[in-house]
């Protein structure tokens, strides 16, 4: 008896899990062209299939994930030079609790979409739609990348200037969080 009750309750916590993430992933999508843009209170984006975002609902979705935002853009050699550093810093945090955001402040999609794919930035990949106007660049000073930004579990802005993937100090942090 007690078995079949720590096996029901097995089976019971999972498929709560799944019906939470599955929420996630269905949220019906919207187009850039149906999406209200004129606020710069908050970030707009788009992903390669041109389907609308902001940062506060990406932020959101990865509740409980210490998160790792790349700014970027095709054009920016320092930016390209650490992509490989960001892969690697990836593979290390594959099965942590940790997720990878890129966002490219290109003004030419085509050359962010061509980018984006050959550094196999499909996941986790935007275009900002309100560079440099939206607060978060504002109250950040955001001119100048590759930048990077840290948020901690909930969400929260915690390094506005976070350490490059090159650069070990950053697994200690990223560390640090995770340990909270």
């Amino acid at each position: 008896m007690k078995k079949l009750f720590i096996i029901i309750a097995t089976i019971f916590i999972t498929s709560c899990g799944k019906k939470a993430s599955q929420t996630v992933e269905n949220k019906p999508l919207i187009k850039l062209a149906e999406a209200d843009i004129s606020s710069d209170e908050i970030v707009h984006l788009t992903d390669l299939e041109d389907n609308y975002y902001t940062l506060d609902q990406i932020l959101a979705d990865h509740k409980g994930k210490v998160v790792y935002l790349d700014i970027w853009a095709s054009w920016c050699g320092p930016c390209k030079t650490m992509m490989p550093y960001s892969e690697k810093l990836q593979e290390k945090y594959k099965d942590k609790d940790v997720a990878f955001l890129f966002i490219s402040i290109d003004q030419n999609i085509q050359k962010w979409e061509q980018s984006a794919k050959s550094f196999n930035l499909i996941e986790n990949s935007f275009l900002a739609r309100n560079y440099p106007k939206a607060k978060l660049y504002q109250d950040n000073n955001v001119n100048s990348i590759p930048r990077y930004m840290l948020f901690d579990k909930n969400g929260r802005l915690v390094d506005d200037n976070a350490r490059r993937p090159i650069e070990k100090d950053l697994e200690t942090t990223i560390n640090g969080f995770l340990a909270i």
